[in-house]
């Protein structure tokens, strides 16, 4: 059996985003991945200007304390020809581009000011409140990377430059099954020995948080030919599979032996609780991950496998997990010999991060992680003492 981290690795080195891409106005690329590179257009600021409303100084010197007010700009205003002699100084605004001349920028609650007259309250340093030409960006520098994610402020970056249309990865198309004849429908009647398909549902729902295209491809019943066929037509159509149930080793566990019989399986079986019968591969263009029937594990195995392979699968250059150091508010005596993930919620105490363990960690109570918004990793044969250095994964934070 793999172990989480070497399985991560393992599957992400396996995995490339598609190789087109499409330019969408900028209004409707939010949450994509930037196929390109974008550089700076301009330089940011592009003119000298002033960081708070208050007044420009022209003081070379750094001794005057009182000032002749000669003129005032504000932001949107026309500076070409503006300048300030030693001792003069000009009213200006937030935004508001400094006159010739200025060397300092006061704000208009440190001064005092009579007619044309301006007195300082207390020194103004050299440069104060200044923003400088081109201190945050210079015209040809780098402004995002390829395979940045745009956020709202990337967006806003880019818009901030005169983007008016960017690059981006295509949507993956990603269809979703469940797999099991016990399985019925929300709303039906289940009959004796059947229940609600709660991991399809789960499945959909997390996928949500991505900028993908989402088919549900509904329940597959516990038929090989049935379950080949089905694969077979997803792998057409789509850049990812996603399945729950049928991948152990029952004789009616049947979606493992169909993706063999038409494409290839690369890894099942990892050393993690819950999740340990998590399978990949491919089948035509489609990549194909098998999630484990325990609706626990999917929601697990999703988290710590799916996401980042969707993160790499979509051109984001940052796929892995990220882990927190937090200090556990709970105690666990008995090892195990597989990695765990436990459900938690995350506090702050006295400067440091706590977990809590979640009630009811079981690998069929979905209540805990319906609560929680973490996940601690437990290494294997390991016992935790109260204030033990775990690490975390902020289950809020996937889609970031």
């Amino acid at each position: 059996m793999l172990d989480y981290h070497d399985a991560l690795a393992t599957l992400l080195a396996g995995l490339t985003p598609p190789a087109d891409d499409e330019t969408l106005p900028l209004s409707a690329a939010a949450n994509r991945t930037l196929a390109r590179a974008l550089p700076a257009r301009f330089d940011t600021p592009s003119f000298d200007n002033s960081a708070m409303d208050g007044y420009a100084l022209c003081d070379p010197s750094g001794t005057c304390t009182t000032f002749g007010v000669t003129v005032r700009v504000a932001a949107g205003d026309n500076a070409a020809g503006v300048a300030l002699q030693p001792g003069e100084a000009a009213r200006i605004f937030t935004g508001a581009p400094l006159p010739a001349g200025a060397t300092a920028v006061v704000a208009q609650e440190d001064t005092r000011r009579d007619g044309d007259r301006l007195q300082l309250e207390r020194p103004a340093r050299a440069g104060a409140h200044i923003r400088r030409r081109a201190e945050e960006y210079a015209a040809g520098g780098a402004l995002l990377e390829a395979g940045a994610r745009l956020t709202p402020a990337a967006v806003a970056l880019a818009a901030s430059q005169g983007y008016a249309a960017v690059p981006v990865k295509p949507r993956l198309k990603v269809t979703v099954f469940s797999s099991g004849n016990e399985l019925v429908e929300p709303g039906a009647v289940p009959q004796p020995g059947q229940i609600f398909d709660a991991n399809r549902y789960q499945l959909v729902a997390w996928l949500a948080g991505f900028d993908v295209d989402v088919r549900d491809g509904g329940i597959l019943p516990d038929d090989a030919a049935h379950t080949r066929a089905a694969l077979a037509e997803a792998s057409l159509a789509n850049d990812v599979i996603l399945t729950s149930g049928g991948v152990s080793v029952g004789e009616e566990d049947h979606v493992r032996a169909a993706l063999e019989s038409i494409g290839t399986l690369t890894a099942w079986k990892l050393a993690i609780k819950p999740g340990k019968p998590f399978a990949w591969g491919q089948a035509g263009r489609a990549r194909v991950f098998m999630l484990p029937g325990n609706p626990v594990a999917t929601f697990v195995t999703f988290f710590l496998l799916v996401v980042p392979a969707l993160r790499a699968l979509s051109g984001q250059a940052d796929a892995m997990p990220r882990a927190l150091p937090v200090r556990a508010a709970f105690v666990k005596n008995k090892v195990e010999p597989r990695r765990e993930f436990l459900r938690a919620r995350l506090r702050a105490e006295d400067g440091a991060l706590l977990a809590d363990l979640m009630a009811g960690q079981g690998s069929a109570m979905l209540s805990a992680c319906a609560g929680a918004d973490a996940l601690v990793e437990i290494p294997p044969a390991t016992t935790v003492a109260e204030g033990d250095l775990l690490n975390a994964y902020l289950i809020n934070g996937a889609f970031q």
